[in-house]
């Protein structure tokens, strides 16, 4: 496990990010690795990489071509995504310490879909998809098709919950365009 050091040092002890039974652990709570065995959870963490990030510093970049998870291991980040219209940032979340973003460009060869930034000084755990990949061949066809199956479970279960917000979206939309529609008439 090796962390990086060409962000600015942000201090304190951090011991506990070189061991695999806690990385393990930080992996377990990613839905697509819940279905890993202990053992296999903590192959993945060494395969992987710790940085650091300063507060305002860009972690991930819309539209770049990288691939691979980050698990903030301590810090708080905002997700922004860039509204075609005007070019406006928008954020759509705020995350703290155990969050993870990036875990389905594992599988998928698409620009980043957002941008993330340090609100706070941050350290991350970072898989690229080339060592996850390498991962995956080494170990069979019974471990792919596990993450692909749980890949797309998660997808459906993501797809399902857009339809949801979406048409609460539309209700929504309705309700507030009759209510304008009612005040004009009146």
């Amino acid at each position: 496990m090796a962390i990086s050091t060409s962000e600015t040092d942000i201090g304190g002890s951090r011991e506990h990010f070189s061991d695999p039974s806690w990385g393990g652990k930080q992996l377990r709570n990613i839905s697509l690795f819940d279905y890993l065995s202990e053992q296999e959870l903590f192959e993945l963490y060494q395969l992987g990489k710790i940085h650091q990030f300063a507060a305002k510093s860009n972690m991930v970049i819309e539209g770049e071509q990288s691939r691979g998870l980050f698990i903030l291991l301590e810090g708080k980040v905002s997700v922004y995504k860039t509204d075609r219209n005007n070019g406006n940032m928008i954020r759509l979340a705020y995350l703290e310490t155990g969050a993870a973003f990036g875990e389905l460009s594992l599988f998928d060869d698409v620009p980043r879909s957002a941008t993330v930034v340090a609100e706070s000084s941050c350290y991350v755990f970072s898989l690229e998809e080339g060592p996850f990949n390498s991962y995956l061949d080494g170990r069979g066809d019974q471990l792919k098709a596990r993450f692909y199956k749980k890949c797309a479970e998660e997808m459906v279960s993501r797809f399902r919950q857009q339809n949801s917000d979406y048409i609460i979206s539309q209700k929504l939309l309705w309700a507030y365009a009759l209510r304008k529609d009612e005040e004009q008439k009146k």
